[in-house]
């Protein structure tokens, strides 16, 4: 029988060839592949998808469709992919908001870490940072801004339990700031606030603050990611500056129903980390601001409970609840 790795390449160099020397007994799509996107279109987990998209088609002999089912805060769609027929043809993309709404929602149709099954990690978007230029000028500035009695700081989010609020609070009580959280309908109105002053600091997705921290609207004091990114390389990671325990970033990657047969899982596996892994996939993706991890299921499902973990501890330290 053929290695994994041989397998690997085979689909990279000739994915028709690969389908064809594919071991007995291995599972092939018979019908199109959904992939729920649980956002509005046009959102930021869209591209991880729609740069694929082709390449797993070719690769799975089937169309790979993508369908919006926005709202509850990512239940809407979960719950379609949770009912739909568990045989493999429907996926479903999710980010932080999965691991969080297993403490924030626990009264949805579904349980996260029961009834759904790791696929792939695609990739992470690291939060920088991002503070108001009238309250300080770098890291050390900040923290003796945030700790003053009386400092009556703001902070923006995405929204009560997005990744940005649950890493703020978890930031703000690890640095002990004297600071209040302000929850947003949408990421542009939170970054509009901050850039006028209505707000002091923020973590935010790196893509969105490249732009204003680049043009002096805003400074980027630090970086939730492992280690320095390009696009910002004097801004210091959390890490280095004492904080390495801080979890805040939005991350996107593929779950399929926990019933769904394993070679099913384990061929939808292959096939995304196989695209995910292509350099020209890798490229345009890095250029966007995603790091590109590809990482398989039992990786992946490690993440999804570190995060479930954290963000519950958290949730109930802060009395954080959702109507």
């Amino acid at each position: 029988m053929p290695s994994r790795r041989l397998l690997l390449a085979a689909m990279l160099a000739a994915p028709a060839v690969a389908r064809a020397q594919a071991p007995q007994g291995a599972w092939s799509p018979t019908q199109p592949v959904r992939v729920i996107i649980p956002f509005p279109p046009g959102g930021t987990m869209d591209p991880v998808v729609r740069i694929v998209q082709e390449i797993l088609t070719r690769d799975l002999g089937q169309p790979v469709v993508v369908e919006h089912r926005p709202g509850g805060a990512t239940v809407v769609g979960t719950t379609e992919a949770f009912r739909a027929a568990a045989d493999g043809h429907t996926t479903i993309m999710v980010a932080n908001s999965f691991a969080a709404n297993i403490t924030l929602r626990p009264t949805t149709p579904y349980n996260g870490l029961r009834d759904f099954a790791p696929v792939v990690m695609a990739t992470v978007v690291p939060h920088v940072l991002a503070v108001h230029p009238s309250v300080a000028r770098d890291f050390a500035g900040f923290l003796e801004a945030g700790r003053r009695p009386g400092a009556g700081l703001s902070f923006g989010s995405y929204g009560i339990g997005t990744s940005n609020h649950l890493g703020g609070e978890q930031f703000r009580e690890a640095a002990r700031l004297n600071a209040t959280h302000v929850p947003y309908l949408s990421p542009a109105g939170a970054h509009n606030d901050l850039i006028g002053g209505r707000l002091q600091f923020m973590l935010a997705n790196l893509p969105d603050m490249i732009q204003p921290v680049q043009t002096g609207q805003l400074r980027a004091v630090a970086i939730s990611a492992e280690r320095r990114v390009r696009e910002l390389p004097d801004t210091p990671t959390v890490a280095e500056l004492g904080f390495p325990l801080v979890l805040s970033d939005s991350w996107f990657g593929l779950v399929a129903r926990s019933t769904v047969p394993e070679a099913a899982r384990a061929r939808l596996e292959t096939a995304w980390t196989a695209a995910l892994n292509r350099p020209e996939v890798r490229g345009r993706l890095e250029e966007m601001g995603f790091t590109v991890l590809a990482h398989g299921a039992t990786r992946f499902g490690q993440e999804i409970r570190r995060y479930s973990e954290t963000y519950a501890e958290v949730i109930r330290a802060n009395g954080i609840r959702v109507e």
